[in-house]
């Protein structure tokens, strides 16, 4: 399988809307926070380095430091989404004859899947890495760069809900410790992110008052 985030935007589009099943809607989600924490940068980008805006320099620094490994997280979770869910169609595959053989097999799915609630959960947690760098953000950045901070502000959340819903559809097929677990987190990671979203937007609105 092609890496996805090697495609050309189109070529990606493309496949998206195609009869193939990857990309699927755990590569969307993570493709869309890594749209959201690009915006962050760039207003972060066009921030240090300004006389102007000198006294915020290197909290905008910071701020781009913290943001790389966040952009490089939900990069690689476009093609984890993928391969993900490629090794869970072949888990999935007849095991042969015998109780053996079924068992096997149950237990092949059942490793595939943890697998696969992992993938959107990891971009759950760089959604709420990049989102707890968003108020500062607001508050901070070149002006002329608000309504790309609210574009982030906008994205982050949304990707963290579409990635929750593939934490969710992997997890409700699971019994034990471990799904209940990543469902509580998904959850929680949510929760945060979307809460520091909402604070950056406001910040964004007051400065524009």
């Amino acid at each position: 399988m092609d890496e996805l985030a090697s495609l050309s935007l189109r070529e990606f589009l493309e496949r998206a809307a195609s009869g193939e099943p990857v990309p699927g809607g755990g590569s969307v989600a993570a493709l869309a926070g890594a749209l959201g924490a690009a915006m962050a940068a760039m207003a972060a980008n066009f921030t240090v380095g300004k006389p102007k805006f000198a006294a915020h320099d290197g909290l905008m620094r910071r701020t781009l430091a913290e943001l790389a490994p966040c952009l490089d997280s939900l990069r690689e979770g476009v093609d984890a989404d993928a391969r993900a869910f490629s090794e869970l169609s072949l888990a999935r595959r007849p095991p042969g004859d015998g109780e053996a053989a079924a068992a096997a097999r149950r237990e092949a799915v059942r490793a595939a899947l943890l697998a696969a609630l992992r993938a959107p959960a990891r971009t759950l947690a760089a959604c709420r890495r990049t989102a707890e760098l968003l108020p500062d953000l607001a508050g901070a950045a070149n002006p002329n760069l608000l309504s790309d901070v609210e574009v982030a502000a906008i994205m982050i959340p949304a990707a963290a809900r579409a990635a929750l819903v593939n934490v969710l559809a992997n997890s409700r097929r699971l019994d034990g410790a471990e799904a209940r677990q990543a469902e509580a987190g998904a959850g929680e990671n949510l929760a945060r992110t979307e809460k520091l979203a909402a604070e950056a937007l406001a910040i964004v609105n007051r400065r524009r008052s």
